[in-house]
């Protein structure tokens, strides 16, 4: 029973960590790059906040992110963007405090 247990629980690790970071980039760079700074390079539209600038947000993690990403924005075009999209661009801009 505990090894089952230690599987199930490793099987969920392994789900929860399993985003692409460089889909996440790509993905980035077609949606978000216009006027989100990505990377190091400024962007010209200054009232999008860098991704790095989020990334080290106390409150940031990939699920609020990735549930961010989801919603309607007033002030950001509405990207189609799927769970696993959302998901991977999310665990991208965080990837960035590390």
């Amino acid at each position: 029973m505990r090894i089952s247990i230690m599987i199930i629980a490793t099987m969920l690790a392994v789900s929860a960590s399993a985003q692409d970071l460089d889909h996440g980039r790509r993905l980035a760079q077609r949606w978000c790059a216009e006027c989100h700074a990505i990377g190091p390079q400024p962007t010209k539209f200054k009232r999008a906040t860098p991704f790095a600038t989020l990334a080290y947000k106390d409150n940031i993690t990939v699920e609020t992110l990735s549930a961010f990403l989801l919603l309607p924005h007033a002030t950001m075009s509405n990207v189609p963007l799927s769970y696993t999209d959302a998901q991977d661009i999310a665990a991208f801009i965080v990837a960035m405090k590390k």
